[in-house]
């Protein structure tokens, strides 16, 4: 089974800011042994997350999607409002994240920084959740609260866009409690100076054939002249295999790892 990853913000898909969340949850995922099918960067808008959200739960190679991004109390923050639509369900208003949103502004107004009266309004629009969540994370380094729901056998993770809360929420919480249990896939790597890419072709469409449980990758930088080739599965001995079968082309180049 596989995840997938929906980032959410106009910021993203404008170039404004660079998508750092789905970088970072692609590491961990790999590092837990769960691969990602697809990352998605879309827009907020409320029709393009809830056709998202869908089209990832039509999917029966995909356990578990996570989102990240449009959580907050202004009016451009429409994921919450999405998910209850892709979920078809109402939303309903989760008061520990409005007590813990009230408490922050009235703190910010006791330091002269805002008037608490004038965020009253965004605080209940970013505590009014999809009904019926599995589990609600809590935000310790923001004030949207995250989210986990169930949906015909795919698990739903709702996550806010600032990088310190994403990560902050799943280490703490979300990994800990959803997430363990499963062997990372073994990751061989081979490099080589001046070696050209074309040349493993044979070797690595052979390898597709042979191997297909060995995902094999080729990566250039021309920077440096280096060629990086990539091994990895969950079968030590199937990796293992495959690199040797590379290890073998590269010697009849003439080529030696470095």
């Amino acid at each position: 089974m596989t995840s997938a990853i929906v980032a959410v913000g106009d910021e993203l898909v404008s170039g404004f800011i660079l998508d750092t969340n789905s970088h970072w949850l692609a590491q961990q995922l790999r590092r837990l042994g769960r691969p990602v099918k697809r990352i998605t960067a879309i827009r907020d808008r409320h029709d393009e997350i809830v056709e998202e959200l869908r089209r990832c739960f039509a999917d029966p190679e995909i356990e578990d999607v996570f989102t990240s991004g449009g959580l907050g109390p202004t009016p451009d923050d429409r994921t919450f409002e999405a998910v209850a639509a892709a979920l078809r369900r109402e939303l309903v208003l989760y008061e520990p994240a409005l007590e813990r949103a009230l408490r922050r502004s009235h703190l910010l107004e006791e330091l002269g920084l805002i008037d608490a009266s004038q965020t009253r309004e965004g605080n209940e629009r970013m505590a009014r959740i999809p009904a019926e969540p599995v589990h609600v994370f809590r935000n310790r380094k923001g004030m949207a609260p995250g989210l986990t729901y169930e949906v015909d056998g795919h698990r739903l993770f709702v996550l806010p866009g600032v990088p310190s809360e994403f990560r902050g929420i799943f280490l703490e919480e979300l990994e800990p409690g959803f997430l363990v249990g499963r062997p990372a896939p073994v990751v061989r790597e081979l490099r080589f100076r001046h070696a050209v890419e074309a040349r493993f072709y044979g070797v690595m469409r052979d390898l597709e054939h042979s191997h297909p449980d060995v995902s094999v990758g080729s990566y250039p930088n021309m920077d440096t002249r280096e060629l990086l080739l990539r091994a990895s599965g969950q079968d030590a001995g199937r990796v293992s295999e495959a690199v040797e079968r590379i290890r073998a082309r590269a010697a009849a180049l003439g080529l030696t790892p470095i």
